[in-house]
């Protein structure tokens, strides 16, 4: 999708995230456009985690960051079931997910590709909201360490 042509920058920065020592846990999920009811294991989208389960094996100290460019159709982000191709049944809007996670986990962040300047009047405009966003650059990735850190 839309993500396709960021894929061998997040490629990276998930090799890098995993090769680092400093990571007590590193837990990677995939999902498609927002978070409806479940992650999964796999890029494929197979191997759901459904999101209450997510809720419960994590501690909300556990720091939590997507990746992804945020955009979408916005029924997709606004309406219950969302990404309907997936088989979802869930009636909870993705956009509600988001906050759910938001507020168990203490510390959040959303790492987007897509350049600031695009950000406006797409459905990232909800999503940061929610979630504070960072541009996927280093300065970005800087900023986003620097609040996963609160400071």
């Amino acid at each position: 999708g839309s993500m396709a042509p960021y894929a061998h920058l997040v490629s990276r920065l998930f090799s890098a995230a995993s090769r680092a020592t400093h990571f007590k846990e590193l837990r990677t999920y995939y999902f498609h456009n927002c978070i409806y009811g479940r992650v999964y294991k796999t890029e494929a989208l197979s191997e759901a985690v459904r999101g209450q389960d997510l809720i419960a094996d994590c501690g909300r100290h556990y720091k939590l960051i997507f990746v992804g460019d945020a955009l979408m159709a916005p029924y997709e982000l606004l309406h219950g079931g969302g990404a309907l191709d997936l088989g979802n049944n869930n009636s909870v809007e993705g956009i509600v997910w988001l906050m759910m996670l938001a507020e168990h986990f203490v510390r959040h962040a959303w790492l987007n590709p897509e350049p600031p300047q695009y950000w406006s009047g797409t459905t990232i405009d909800y999503i940061r909201q929610v979630l504070p966003m960072f541009p996927l650059t280093l300065a970005g990735l800087g900023d986003a360490v620097t609040s996963l850190k609160g400071r």
